[in-house]
């Protein structure tokens, strides 16, 4: 489920602003517990790290156990990220579906090992001072906050980052000074009914949608802070139990319905069609043949992102064919994903046809308004039907192909 193909904008946001929280819930507790020091970042740190580095170079000794320890943070942070990259390739090398739930789980593992170094603080067994254990528990907790880092910016192709909120304020920034400048352009000279229309126009418009994006994942985080201060002054041994179990509650979905893949059909090897050679050979280069699909075959699965989709398709196919999986499940957003990869096809002047569609699925995409966006002549009972139809869609598509289509 957690991949960066898979996920649409919607789906990308709603995780990226869900574990926003948790690193700032986990950020305060490591604060209070460990004496002021920041996990979720590391610009803080490095600060401190130069700080010493410097008061080392001018003769101070002190300085050498400050150089230890912050190098030490910047490190655990480093190695997160690292081990977040080796989890995620593993599993691309080895053709799991779900590339992401390794790290979420290692995640989940460490926030409980620093809940029980907190528990056996407030029982008295350990004391958190600046020794081997407030060494051991901020490094669990900063190594956590990079793994997270890591597999959120994959997540969301480099797009956002859910651990500090440097990038985040100073995005905001800019993409607001965007929307205001667009929006005076539309509104200038106009009545107040104009007014109203750019205003409603704007809760599409791309930067609208990423100002709200930012503006969630800041106050997500600071809903953390406050959220994990309150717990841990109030219950500080179960402090942790919700971070931990809400990495949990995400892995469950991811289990229960994973996110589906977009594979390229091979007609001669494809189970469900036959293996039929003979139809193979008398396609079009044009038409591209494409299968909505999972590797847990008996599982209800999520619509994948069919605009990254689009996106990597070769240009020489002019006509697309999507055949649908009985187990995928559409929803609103995923309707409006498929509407605006039809729309980006379109444009390219390249159509898309799909078969297989239950009447269910066909009722959620007909109340989205993909009927009308795709055409009704483009929604085919089965997969003969589809091909017959795309072959013909590319001749019209195609300069020179109809003259050669009729003689074939």
């Amino acid at each position: 489920m957690l991949s960066a193909s898979a996920y649409s904008f919607r789906q990308k946001s709603r995780l990226a602003i869900s574990l926003s929280w948790v690193a700032g819930y986990t950020n305060v507790i490591a604060f209070l517990m460990c004496g002021g020091i920041v996990v979720s970042h590391v610009t803080g740190n490095v600060t401190h790290l130069g700080h010493g580095l410097a008061e080392r170079a001018m003769g101070v000794s002190s300085a050498a156990r400050e150089i230890g320890y912050f190098g030490y943070l910047v490190g655990m942070f480093f190695l997160g990220a690292i081990a977040s990259a080796f989890l995620t390739e593993g599993a691309r090398r080895r053709g799991e579906r779900s590339k992401y739930i390794l790290p979420m789980t290692v995640e989940a593992l460490l926030l409980s090992l620093f809940s029980v170094g907190v528990n056996l603080h407030y029982q008295g067994r350990i004391t958190v001072a600046r020794d081997i254990h407030f060494l051991w528990m901020s490094g669990v907790a900063s190594l956590a906050m990079g793994l997270q880092n890591a597999t959120i910016t994959r997540i969301s192709g480099a797009v956002v980052r859910t651990t500090h909120l440097t990038g985040v304020v100073t995005d905001l920034g800019l993409e607001g000074v965007q929307y205001l400048l667009w929006a005076l352009d539309k509104m200038r000279g106009g009545k107040i009914g104009r007014r109203g229309r750019v205003l409603r126009v704007s809760q599409r418009h791309p930067t609208v949608l990423r100002i709200m994006l930012l503006a969630s994942i800041f106050g997500s985080f600071m809903f953390g802070v406050v959220a994990g201060t309150i717990v841990f002054l109030r219950f500080p041994t179960y402090a942790l139990g919700a971070p931990v179990l809400f990495l949990l509650w995400i892995i469950w979905v991811d289990w229960r319905k994973p996110i589906a893949d977009v594979r390229e059909l091979d007609l001669t090897a494809d189970a469900e069609y036959g293996g039929y050679a003979a139809v193979k050979a008398i396609l079009p280069p044009e038409l591209g043949l494409w299968r909505l699909t999972h590797h847990r075959t008996d599982k209800l699965h999520h619509a994948p992102d069919f605009q990254a989709w689009v996106e990597r398709l070769p240009r020489h196919w002019r006509v697309i064919i999507l055949a649908v999986s009985p187990l995928t499940h559409f929803d609103a957003d995923a309707v409006l994903d498929l509407n605006a990869a039809v729309q980006k096809l379109r444009q390219q002047r390249r159509d898309l046809i799909m078969c297989g569609v239950r009447p269910v699925q066909y009722k959620v995409l007909s109340k989205g308004g993909l009927i009308d966006v795709l055409g009704i002549e483009n929604f085919c009972p089965d997969l003969d039907l589809a091909i017959a139809r795309g072959m013909n869609l590319a001749m019209e598509l195609t300069p020179g192909r109809t003259e050669e289509g009729a003689a074939a």
